[in-house]
């Protein structure tokens, strides 16, 4: 089986629980973390052992290799982000629904 690779956009309770629980999965890599500063990013990177992280959530939404994301940020960020992750052809994991942000 095929080793999914997927991004986790936001620092905060919810991307430690998402990335936590992705690894518990054991087909799916935590291969990006996005965050609203390139230090924010960084610093959880560090902490949960991921290296590559941006500010820039488009940066993994470019990348060929991500398969999907997990929007975790603030609820006012969840409708455009996974909006743009679809339009790039990402799956997505919100976590809430974006149709009530709408």
């Amino acid at each position: 089986m095929r080793k999914l690779k997927t991004a986790v956009f936001g620092t905060g309770f919810m991307g430690r629980v998402h990335t936590e629980a992705i690894r518990r999965l054991g087909n799916v890599e935590v291969a990006g973390i996005a965050a609203s500063s390139d230090e924010k990013a960084a610093k959880f990177g560090a902490e949960v052992g991921v290296e590559r992280t941006s500010g820039d959530y488009h940066t993994f939404l470019r990348d060929p290799e991500i398969n999907a994301v997990h929007v975790c940020t603030p609820n006012l960020l969840h409708f455009p982000m996974a909006k743009a992750a679809l339009e790039a052809g990402k799956n997505v994991l919100c976590e809430k629904t974006v149709g009530d942000l709408c």
